[in-house]
């Protein structure tokens, strides 16, 4: 099971201050841009791309903000019933390319608001998450090859009086040619409950019911 993406996207469901791969900017006037389109693979339009040639690099700095999710299934069951998820997400970060133009480095910070739902009792919990993501390609251009490196916040669940009801913080490396996870480390209920074990979410559905 593709653990890894499942829990980022499904905690909606993966992407710390921004933390990015930093070098030594040229000035601006030195940067030879670059059309996004004829990178492999290109920047999606959404993303705002603004590139340029770097040195032996082409960096690509993106900026965009997904379409709202509103009360879609969750995937947790609680008790029989399913919660329903809304979530904003908002992503910052940059693409590192080749002189060739094949991506070689995914690098951005997710930041994610929303509410966990039971429809049947009408109780909701609040939720963020706020993490960095890097992936390095093992193939340049592939990008189903590498590792990917998720550390962060994945999920705070709190009450509308404030309690925090559910903690999922740390760190998680996926394998991007299988999409199996290789490490987990610190507290990481979502990944469990996503690996079978139907307990590690008591304190939310027990908040919800």
């Amino acid at each position: 099971m593709n653990v890894s993406m499942n829990v980022r996207r499904l905690i909606i469901a993966v992407t710390s201050g921004l933390v990015l791969t930093v070098a030594l900017a040229l000035p601006a006037s030195a940067r030879t841009p670059v059309d996004p389109s004829t990178l492999n693979p290109a920047p999606p339009e959404s993303f705002n791309a603004v590139c340029y040639r770097d040195g032996s690099h082409i960096t690509c700095d993106l900026a965009f903000s997904d379409p709202d999710v509103v009360e879609e299934p969750s995937g947790i069951i609680c008790g029989g019933t399913e919660l329903l998820v809304s979530q904003t997400r908002a992503v910052v970060g940059k693409r590192t390319y080749d002189a060739d133009g094949n991506l070689l480095q995914r690098h951005f910070r997710e930041s994610l608001d929303g509410t966990f739902r039971n429809p049947d009792t009408g109780l909701f919990a609040f939720w963020t998450q706020h993490d960095t993501v890097i992936h390095n390609l093992a193939v340049p251009g592939n990008t189903a090859t590498g590792t990917e490196h998720v550390s962060g916040l994945i999920t705070r669940a709190w009450l509308p009086d404030g309690r925090t009801i559910q903690i999922d913080a740390g760190i998680l490396i996926a394998d991007d040619s299988t999409g199996e996870l290789v490490k987990v480390s610190a507290h990481h209920p979502f990944v469990a409950y996503f690996n079978g074990d139907s307990s590690a979410l008591a304190s939310l559905c027990a908040a919800l019911d």
